[in-house]
């Protein structure tokens, strides 16, 4: 029964022909991979960043420019295969003379916005750039908005979360045991659920066996904060590479488009950015189409997110509209985004330009990669009254000088590091800058994921001609 545990002969064929695999790696080639990958990300942001690794745990010295150039560090740093662990002790200055009350005015400003955080269920304390957040929130998923946007402020060094998650509905073990089993089953970045044994007692969720990289195993701990949970323990679940397949999932259990319609309306229905909204579902042979209306757009983006991380989808066609409860004119829309981009640690050094017009937002200007303009849509999609966005930032090439041959082998190299690309049929060839990649993929997220590598590489333009997999059951 699935996440009842692993069974020995499972075991025995994920281990059978992982040896010559295994034997590629090692601690000195995986410091090298998330030295690289850093470079490729950052470029300077990271330079005083120092990288160590032992028997796969990796431990970061040195300091950052912010407490989110930080924290981007240890989340790429999960992204290279064979990474069991992040032991982060960056430092995180100097981040400059900050007065605590214009931080504490920031936070404030940013909680009353985002679609999440309730501003009356915390209390801040900011000394000396330390933000301490207080209180009791509905959810999980908030408490951890919190932490994440107090991490973007400028001029903070730490943060210490002591939010309570409030008790909700009383709900029984077993019920909330078969919630988070169902989310393991259908969620696409837990490889092999069957790997994961679930117990639940007195709401506190425990879970015990192995997966293939950090990432999964902090997806794991996420996905176990169901409705009613109080703890979650994954102390018991070992981080352990023993397949050189992706660790991301295209087949699905087997069941009906009517089945999985239910799963994503759950799945939605548990993000607190747009359950509240009752977002129309529709599936067929895998093709979801969402409809209905959400005040913010950043809660559009969330929702089709949501439905790309439930396994086995082909496609999403995202029909919901955008209907602002409050009413902004064009020019509070544009200082609003303005503001967010002038008080960001990572696009605060930039000259970006923003236009509107009837709530439409156009962004323009130049930065240095292809995150960063990922990083200043999603803080423009969260602005208050508008209604879609065009996102024509460009971001120049990450190095000077690199032949074709250069940024292919690259490519190729991000490919074999990436836990989610290896073992995919992605050819990358390059001309004059320009990369064009062929061949298939298991999952949408592999594509997108296969494009931002060729950036990163250093590709001046991608054509993205990788295909998707049929996805069977």
């Amino acid at each position: 029964m699935l996440g009842q545990g692993m069974a020995t002969d499972d075991a025995a064929n994920l281990s059978e022909g992982s040896e010559d695999f295994q034997e590629e790696l090692n601690d000195a080639l995986i410091a090298v991979a998330i030295k690289d990958q850093l470079a490729r990300v950052g470029r300077k942001s990271f330079d005083a960043i120092n990288v160590s690794v032992k028997d796969g745990m990796a431990t970061l010295t040195g300091t950052a420019d912010s407490l989110w150039t930080r924290q981007r560090a240890s989340e790429l740093s999960q992204l290279i295969r064979g990474v069991r662990g992040v032991i982060d002790r960056v430092s995180v200055g100097p981040v400059g003379a900050i007065d605590d009350k214009v931080i504490t005015q920031h936070l404030e400003y940013l909680f009353h916005n985002d679609p999440v955080v309730d501003p009356a269920d915390i209390y801040l304390d900011v000394k000396q750039g330390l933000v301490v957040l207080k209180g009791n929130v509905p959810s999980r998923q908030v408490k951890d908005t919190a932490d994440n946007l107090a991490k973007m402020v400028k001029g903070v060094r730490e943060v210490r979360n002591a939010l309570t998650v409030r008790a909700t509905q009383r709900r029984t073990d077993s019920a909330m045991r078969e919630d988070i089993v169902r989310r393991l089953a259908f969620d696409v970045w837990v490889e092999r659920p069957m790997n994961l044994a679930v117990e639940v007692r007195q709401g506190k969720a425990m879970l015990n066996g192995i997966v293939g990289n950090a990432f999964e195993k902090n997806r794991v701990e996420h996905l176990a904060w169901v409705k009613g949970i109080r703890e979650v323990d994954v102390r018991g679940i070992t981080v352990q590479w023993t397949s050189p397949d992706p660790m991301i999932r295209s087949h699905r259990p087997e069941t009906s488009d009517r089945v999985l319609a239910e799963i994503i309306e759950q799945v939605l229905a548990d993000d607190r950015r747009v359950g509240p909204f009752g977002i129309q579902v529709a599936v067929h042979q895998g093709v979801v189409t969402l409809d209905g209306h959400v005040p913010f757009l950043s809660m559009k983006r969330a929702a089709e997110q949501d439905v790309w991380n439930v396994v086995g989808i082909r496609s999403v066609r995202n029909f919901i509209t955008v209907r602002p409860d409050t009413v902004f004119t064009d020019d509070d829309i544009q200082d609003r985004v303005m503001t967010e981009f002038t008080r960001d640690p990572v696009l605060g050094k930039y000259t970006l330009e923003v236009s509107v017009r009837n709530g439409a937002v156009l962004l323009t200007g130049t930065v240095e990669s292809i995150y960063e303009r990922n990083h200043a849509e999603n803080i423009a999609s969260r602005a208050r009254g508008m209604k879609s966005l065009l996102n024509q930032i460009v971001f120049t090439k990450p190095e000077t000088g690199k032949t074709d041959w250069e940024i292919q082998l690259d490519i190729e190299n991000q490919v074999w590091w990436s836990p989610f690309l290896s073992g995919q049929d992605i050819v990358a060839t390059v001309k004059d800058g320009k990369a064009i990649l062929t061949g298939s993929v298991d999952h949408g997220h592999q594509r997108v994921i296969a494009e931002q590598q060729a950036y990163e590489a250093g590709a001046s333009e991608v054509v993205n001609r990788l295909q998707v997999e049929e996805i069977v059951p």
